[in-house]
């Protein structure tokens, strides 16, 4: 019990030496979290440079507010949010041609069979993190900020500007689509 207390105030320790600008603590801080805050990062983006540039420009978000953290929750649960945020800015700010998606190109998902257990079990999480990346884009950002970033399709319609029933609608496109990447990758002969 002691030693978690003794962590929690140095963790409030090097926060504050971030907000106060010290570069040590700031770079302490960039190497505890580069990973999994890479791969926020990657679920967004459309390659790995994409991503490294997503996470630059998140992590400046972060030590540019870290004073608005209050230490209510998770300090890495906020990061996430800010860098899923920060992953989202950058594909408006420099994506001039995002991916739009016709409604009659859906198919049903009763068409579709699908052991996921199955599936599952014959992919790599990389090989599944490149056939979400082959999602289009906003139907890739409402699927990751619902199942990854635990958004509600109000917050999502929120922060994408959209009605919340187009956030159901992209949410399940992306999972159609995703079980066929799938089943396209397991069984290519199909």
């Amino acid at each position: 019990m002691e030693t978690k207390l003794k962590q929690e105030k140095d963790f409030t320790q090097l926060i504050a030496d971030c907000i106060s600008e010290k570069r040590e603590a700031q770079h302490k801080l960039f190497k505890t979290f580069y990973s999994k805050m890479f791969h926020v990062c990657y679920r967004y983006a459309s390659s790995y440079e994409e991503a490294q540039d997503m996470l630059n420009e998140g992590f400046l978000k972060i030590f540019s507010n870290l004073d608005k953290y209050k230490n209510e929750g998770s300090f890495e649960a906020w990061m996430k949010r800010v860098m899923a945020n920060a992953a989202l800015d950058y594909q408006r700010k420099f994506k001039t041609n995002i991916d739009t998606v016709e409604y009659d190109s859906v198919e049903s998902s009763s068409m579709i069979q699908f052991d996921e257990n199955n599936a599952i079990s014959k992919i790599s999480s990389d090989e599944l993190m490149l056939l979400i990346q082959k999602l289009p884009f906003m139907s890739r950002s409402v699927f990751n900020l619902y199942v990854f970033e635990d958004y509600s399709h109000a917050e999502i319609a929120e922060i994408l500007q959209m009605k919340e029933g187009t956030s159901h609608w992209h949410l399940n496109f992306a999972r159609t689509k995703l079980k066929q990447l799938i089943l396209q990758q397991i069984n290519p002969k199909k």
